[in-house]
């Protein structure tokens, strides 16, 4: 303690003490004497605003924390939703909502967040690869969800650690109708000519689309989103991607998806065939934005439009729009492309799924390699 002399007579008692945070404070309290007496008075009172001080920290530190430990999982995901979702596209937003819903039919409304520990994650999601028999990329899917909502946590001070960093899950043994699957994601030669064949009678427009995709590997909103001013003379630039949420033009996926693409002679001749029926039915007079694969409302063509369209086609394989960006990786693996070369023109920045496509096309390159040896007469 240590005592100031003030301006009208009377004595300032001071002492320092450090708070529950660890910092440095100061106390005081003024008499009008300095005597022991007093002294031993300013004593007293100041330890006992130290003490009442203290005592109210912790107090707060109580609340604080009985506050914390009542929040519910729910109360945190909502609370992350409204900021993640002004951060993300519409098409993003509607896959969390879709994750949200399911991770709360596993998770019940007044679990806490304190309750979702490590092993309490690990038995929800065990539940849903093992018992459910959902995908592995689906269970994936869920575990990020739940530790974007932990991490979160984290920020907000709820929390100290992320439980689901721990958690690891064991993929299943593959079984034959997963191998074949892996192959029924893309479209052999002949296949591919047999679809178009097809497609060619029920709309003539669609094919071009699925032949334009196949001939370039892009994602359809990537392909939709094509503008004239996108065109040059033998490449095309990728600069946005069609939103079917919104019905706009955004961003494209990721900063990777911005490129630029060669186009082979087949490819030039379908764009300069659907602009050249753009003019016909007049449809670039009401497309100010001059989208190249429009509807007959000046629309780029809406996805669920060309699945229906694929859905009437006869094939062995479900015919997705995506089949056809897969089907470019395999062709441009058969004549072989580079795996690199291959990533970058169709703008995958993750290795795995160009490489289950390649890994596989790759397998029956050998295989025709040894029927083509065994030709050999020597």
């Amino acid at each position: 303690m240590w005592i100031e002399d003030l301006p009208n007579g009377k004595y300032k008692y001071c002492e320092r003490y450090t708070d529950t945070k660890g910092k440095l404070r100061k106390v005081s309290v003024t008499l009008d004497k300095n005597s022991s007496r007093a002294q031993n008075e300013a004593s007293r009172l100041l330890y006992n605003k130290i003490d009442a001080k203290l005592e109210k920290e912790k107090q707060k530190i109580e609340d604080e924390k009985n506050k914390i430990t009542s929040i519910t999982f729910w109360k945190v995901q909502d609370d992350f939703l409204a900021v993640y979702n002004d951060t993300v596209k519409a098409r993003t937003v509607t896959a969390r909502i879709s994750a949200k819903n399911k991770i709360r039919e596993i998770i019940p409304e007044e679990t806490l967040l304190t309750e979702l520990t490590s092993n309490y994650i690990l038995s929800i999601l065990e539940k849903i690869y093992y018992v459910d028999n959902y995908s592995y990329p689906y269970m994936i899917l869920i575990k990020s969800n739940i530790s974007m909502v932990l991490d979160y946590a984290i920020s907000k001070g709820y929390i100290e650690n992320n439980p689901s960093s721990k958690v690891k899950i064991k993929k299943k043994v593959e079984t034959f109708e997963q191998r074949q699957a892996k192959k029924d994601k893309y479209l052999e030669l002949d296949e591919l000519k047999d679809v178009l064949k097809q497609l060619r009678i029920i709309d003539k427009p669609t094919a071009l689309i699925v032949e334009f995709m196949a001939l370039t590997g892009l994602r359809y909103g990537e392909c939709v989103a094509l503008q004239c001013k996108n065109i040059n003379d033998e490449t095309i630039e990728i600069t946005g991607s069609f939103d079917p949420i919104t019905h706009s033009k955004t961003t494209p996926k990721n900063i990777h998806s911005e490129r630029t693409i060669a186009l082979s002679n087949q490819a030039k001749k379908i764009l300069d065939e659907r602009i050249e029926l753009n003019i016909k039915m007049n449809i670039n007079d009401g497309n100010p934005e001059n989208f190249i694969f429009v509807n007959r409302s000046n629309q780029p063509e809406y996805i669920e439009n060309v699945n229906s369209r694929l859905g009437k086609i006869k094939s062995d394989k479900k015919l997705t729009t995506h089949i056809f960006r897969h089907t470019h990786i395999a062709m441009l693996t058969e004549v072989g492309i580079p795996l690199k070369a291959i990533m970058e023109r169709v703008g995958h920045t993750n290795p795995n799924t160009t490489l289950s496509i390649y890994s596989h096309v790759t397998d029956k390159m050998s295989k025709n390699i040894v029927e083509k040896l065994n030709k050999i007469d020597l």
